[in-house]
């Protein structure tokens, strides 16, 4: 090989080696980023209102959307958007940014953090059951078996391991709902607005989340600023922890993931944040790890690796990427 070649091939491969390096880093990153939401979220339940965790969440992520892609680019792109669109954008903004989160953050206060970490799972087969029926999908036998073994891992846990009857707390049903209105709003975004940048329509939805705490502020006894005066010290961690690690650097780490891997990686890979998340919550909160929690946990991710892999035998790229583009703006 000459002299000539090896300039040529040499730094190109070194930096092809690079990128995909940067893109395995920050996938590792941002699994371990995503997983610590929950938990975070549980430990601050009790010092914040749902409204107050509904603000520090939206306004989070508008500041990570507007200094990464610009303020100026994104209102002109706004503004360009046609009228017919206008309507989806804030029916998402409704279930995803503000109807959703606050259920969420209602439900991890009344239940622990691993059931939420599980229980919000079920947004698998609202994807998978809205797909069929609002985008035509043909449902094939992954769909099934994996559809199967997310309700089977979600029985396991409301069960505990079938040592009780059928009985949901109400915290648990909260989770369930809100994971409901996610899959809703996932399906909109992919049935109307696929064609619309992603940082746009996240702009859009945290803007609705912040005028939804506005307009409800003035009716509430208690307001962000005085929960935020009587917020106990001990708690600085998790909501640094919240604020950085949860919302900030999971998201900025999965797009450096999508722009530098294959979306089926990522995709696939991100789902063993569930059992991060698990232990997380062990660590950080003391919440006890069942038996019926690891069977449970099991099922789920053997469920929603099934449902990826059917994605990409039909080279369904670009919707995977839509889904996991949304599970980064979750709790």
């Amino acid at each position: 090989m000459s002299t000539q070649t090896l300039n040529i091939v040499i730094p190109w491969f070194r930096t092809k080696k690079r990128g995909a390096s940067l893109g395995w880093g920050a996938l590792g990153v941002a699994i371990i980023a995503s997983s610590t939401s929950v938990t975070f979220a549980a430990a601050l339940a009790g010092a914040l209102s749902p409204l107050s965790m509904l603000f520090i969440s939206e306004a989070l992520t508008m500041l990570f959307t507007v200094l990464s892609f610009g303020l100026v680019p994104i209102l002109s792109r706004l503004a360009r958007i046609k009228k017919q669109f206008w309507m989806p954008l804030i029916l998402i903004g409704i279930s995803n940014s503000v109807i959703a989160p606050l259920l969420a953050f209602t439900g991890i206060r009344m239940t622990g953090p691993i059931n939420a970490e599980l229980f919000i799972r079920v947004e698998d087969i609202v994807l998978l059951l809205l797909a069929i029926l609002v985008l035509g999908e043909k449902m094939k036998r992954q769909h099934i078996f994996g559809a199967v073994c997310v309700l089977f891992g979600v029985t396991i846990v409301v069960l505990r391991g079938f040592s009780q009857s059928m009985s949901l707390s109400a915290g648990d049903a909260y989770i369930l709902i809100a994971a409901v209105f996610y899959g809703c709003g996932g399906i909109l975004y992919k049935r109307y607005l696929h064609h619309i940048p992603p940082e746009i329509v996240v702009f859009s939805r945290t803007c609705i989340g912040l005028s939804a705490f506005f307009l409800a502020s003035p009716f509430l006894h208690h307001t962000l600023m005085q929960e935020l005066k009587a917020f106990p010290m001990g708690l600085v961690v998790a909501l640094v922890g919240y604020g950085f690690v949860s919302r900030f650097l999971n998201l900025f780490c999965f797009y450096e993931a999508m722009d530098r891997m294959p979306v089926r990686t990522v995709s696939l890979l991100l789902n063993l944040g569930i059992i991060v998340s698990i232990a997380f919550a062990n660590i950080y909160l003391g919440s006890p790890i069942e038996a019926f929690h690891i069977a449970g946990a099991g099922f789920i991710l053997i469920g929603s690796v099934l449902m990826e892999l059917e994605c990409f035998s039909r080279h369904k790229i670009h919707f995977a990427a839509h889904l996991k583009h949304k599970h980064r703006s979750h709790v």
